[in-house]
């Protein structure tokens, strides 16, 4: 294998991110090897050949057959070059559009691109339906796409290691894939590498191997947390962080909390999902911050009038309080911050007009939002939103009561009641601000590299919450003193705490029944 860092400095980061090359450490790439190897099959094929990190620990063993495919000539000359050897195994070839094969044992690193950059998933997508009989959503990543491929031509006696982005865990593309994985009983373990950074330190979300044998049932999977790699050698022969039933395993849950030694036990009986209340949605999203957002001083310059202008929170930094209102807000209009969302409509007045003239000059109406938009200066219609959370975090999410009449951009997520759940914002907010409601979202958070979390509004909207009934039982007078005491000490009262303290119980588990 070369040295990564031979043809990182040669290519760049940009061709790198083009074709989603991570690559793979070669201790990892020794234990995905000599796992597969297990089966007793002398054939091993790799979808994403890449610099060969796989090729590495078998390389002296003639009794192997390996065998490749590469998508990028790039990195496949660089390969020849630098190795000197005979590159005859591998095929240069599209890996999703090549269809046929079986293999007996298949190691691969998948590239990793997120659906906006998945430039041919139209034709991919068309292909597994032809070959597979599989629809896969439309947020599918290239990585899932390998791998759903890969299982289908694995061979009845072999084996499968794979390295994937683990947050199709927690994901609703990823029901496709877990749905997979776990239909024939196959799945031995899913190892989360906790030391991400140390192996992929490019990488920007968490990182997990999939190990499956296509000859074994397996009554339970086993989920393991890795926190040092020179403990992956020996994983398999520690007891698990988790053991789920096979049987037991829902493609429609989230995964990601069976990492978690410490589980969230909640009373199921005393709860609902948040969308019995409302829906989260995702902030508004200009697609040119530059040209939409301004600061006051910026909009007095250019003659924009207030009826083109909307307050809004571009930024998370620019809410520091649990508790936000009008005050809040002008004292960040008085301070010349960005917090002017301009919003013409169709008839703009004349200085509009400019403004939106100077935009267009430089390019801002052909972005790749703003060139979906008719006119592409007319921003997403929203109102303001009671309750706001941040979209990542780490050590903690962010979440605000927002008594003002600002809008949010894509910083925050907007909780918008319906007329149920209305009487219900103060008593949300004070469940996502407890000890109990943080821990019980904490199942439905998507894990990144560098322990950043984030949340998407459907992970929030099928989040279990309260219900009406324990909402109810709660004292009005006992959610009216909190909320002031929030707004006097910036913190959640202990009496609060107890209240939702009841949710806790021991014999149920949210991650198996959300």
């Amino acid at each position: 294998m070369i040295e990564p860092i031979i043809y990182i400095q040669s290519v760049g980061s940009i061709h790198r991110k083009e074709h989603g090359q991570f690559f793979t450490h070669p201790m990892i790439a020794k234990f995905m090897v000599d796992w597969v190897l297990m089966s007793g099959k002398t054939k091993i094929y790799d979808p994403a050949f890449g610099l060969g990190a796989f090729k590495e620990p078998i390389q002296n063993n003639t009794n192997i057959d390996f065998t490749a495919s590469e998508l990028d000539a790039k990195i496949l000359n660089y390969w020849t070059n630098f190795s000197g050897q005979d590159a005859s195994f591998i095929k240069e070839e599209d890996y999703l559009l090549s269809w046929g094969q079986r293999h007996e044992n298949i190691v691969c690193n998948p590239p990793y691109k997120r659906f906006q950059k998945f430039i041919n998933r139209d034709v991919v997508f068309e292909e597994f339906i032809t070959h597979t009989g599989i629809k896969l959503s439309g947020y599918t990543n290239t990585a899932s796409a390998f791998l759903i491929k890969s299982l289908s031509e694995l061979d009845n006696s072999g084996r499968l290691a794979y390295i994937m982005p683990s947050e199709f865990l927690n994901t609703g593309y990823g029901v496709i894939v877990k749905n997979k994985l776990i239909e024939n009983g196959h799945l031995l373990s899913i190892i989360s590498l906790n030391c991400e950074k140390d192996v992929f330190p490019d990488a920007t979300t968490s990182i997990s191997i999939i190990l499956y044998d296509a000859s074994t049932y397996f009554s339970s999977v086993r989920f393991y947390s890795v926190n040092s790699i020179n403990s992956l050698t020996d994983i398999l022969n520690t007891a698990p962080t988790t053991a789920i039933k096979t049987e037991e395993l829902n493609p429609n849950a989230k995964w990601l909390p069976f990492f978690n030694k410490t589980e969230v036990a909640v009373d199921i009986g005393k709860t609902t999902t948040l969308e019995h209340y409302g829906r989260f949605s995702r902030g508004i999203a200009t697609g040119a911050n530059e040209f939409f957002i301004l600061k006051p001083s910026e909009a007095r310059k250019k003659g924009l009038v207030s009826s083109e202008l909307q307050p809004c929170i571009s930024k998370s930094s620019q809410i520091n309080k649990i508790i936000f209102d009008d005050e809040d807000y002008q004292r960040l209009h008085d301070d010349d911050s960005p917090v002017l969302l301009f919003s013409a409509d169709v008839n703009p007045t004349t200085t509009a007009g400019m403004y939106i003239k100077d935009g267009e000059a430089m390019g801002f109406n052909k972005r790749y939002l703003t060139k979906k938009r008719n006119p592409w200066y007319k921003a997403e219609v929203r109102r303001p939103a009671p309750l706001l959370l941040g979209v990542f975090s780490r050590c903690g999410y962010k979440i605000i009561l927002n008594t003002s009449s600002i809008l949010n951009l894509t910083c925050f997520h907007g909780f918008h009641p319906n007329l149920f759940g209305s009487k219900y914002i103060d008593h949300l907010f004070l469940y996502f601000l407890s000890n109990t409601g943080r821990s019980i979202l904490s199942l439905s958070i998507r894990k990144y590299g560098a322990s950043l979390d984030k949340f998407e509004p459907n992970d929030l909207n099928t989040a279990l919450v309260p219900s009406p009934d324990f909402f109810d039982s709660i004292p009005q007078e006992a959610i009216t003193t909190a909320i002031q005491h929030i707004k006097d000490k910036s913190q959640i009262p202990d009496f609060i705490e107890a209240f939702f303290d009841e949710l806790n119980h021991k014999q149920e588990i949210a991650s198996m029944h959300n």
